[in-house]
C-alpha cells in the first residue's frame, strides 16, 4: 500500500524530468543554431574540391597550357580515386565480414589486405607519375610554389593536394 504522499511524488518527478529534458533540448538547439549563425556571418565554410582547385591554379598563375595540364591532372586524380575506391571498398568489406565471423579465416583476411595494399601502392605511383607530368609544364618558380603550398600543413588547400596523392 503506497501512501498519498508517495501517489504525488510519481507525478512530481515525471514533471521535472520533463523539464530538465526541455531545457536541455532548448540549450543544445541554441548552441547548435548559435554554431550555424557564427559560421555564416564568419564566412568560414570548407571550400570544395573544385573551389580549392580553382584557387590553385589562379595562385600559380597558369597559361593557358598549363590550365590544360593541371585540368588534365585533376581528371587522371578523380578518375584513379574513382578505381581505387571501386577495388579496395569490397576487399574492406571482405575483411569486415569475415572479421565478423565465429572464427575468421586469417588467410583470407591477409589476402584482401595486401591486394588492397598492392592497389594503394600501384594509385600513389600513378598519381606520382602524373603529378610529375603535370609538374614538368610549371616554370621553376611555379613548381617550388606548388611544392610549398602542397606543403603547409594548416592550409586546407594544401591538405587536399598532399590527400591527392597520398589519400
Amino acid at each position: 500500500m503506497t501512501s498519498i504522499a508517495e501517489g504525488d511524488a510519481k507525478p512530481r518527478l515525471r514533471g521535472r524530468l520533463l523539464w530538465v529534458a526541455l531545457a536541455l533540448s532548448l540549450t543544445l538547439n541554441i548552441f547548435f543554431i548559435s554554431g550555424l549563425v557564427w559560421s555564416r556571418m564568419t564566412g568560414e565554410r570548407p571550400m570544395t574540391p573544385a573551389e580549392r582547385f580553382q584557387q590553385t591554379e589562379s595562385e600559380l598563375n597558369l597559361s593557358a597550357d598549363q590550365r590544360e595540364a593541371f585540368k588534365v591532372f585533376i581528371r587522371e586524380v578523380r578518375q584513379r580515386s574513382r578505381t581505387l575506391r571501386e577495388h579496395n571498398m569490397p576487399l574492406i568489406q571482405n575483411v569486415w565480414e569475415e572479421l565478423a565471423k565465429p572464427q575468421p579465416d586469417q588467410t583470407v583476411i591477409a589476402r584482401a589486405v595486401d591486394e588492397a595494399t598492392e592497389n594503394r601502392r600501384t594509385y600513389q605511383r600513378e598519381m606520382t607519375a602524373a603529378l610529375s607530368a603535370f609538374l614538368g609544364t610549371l616554370s621553376p618558380a611555379q613548381r617550388e610554389q606548388f611544392v610549398e603550398l602542397a606543403k603547409r600543413p594548416q592550409d586546407q588547400r594544401a591538405h587536399h593536394i598532399r590527400r591527392l596523392i597520398l589519400p
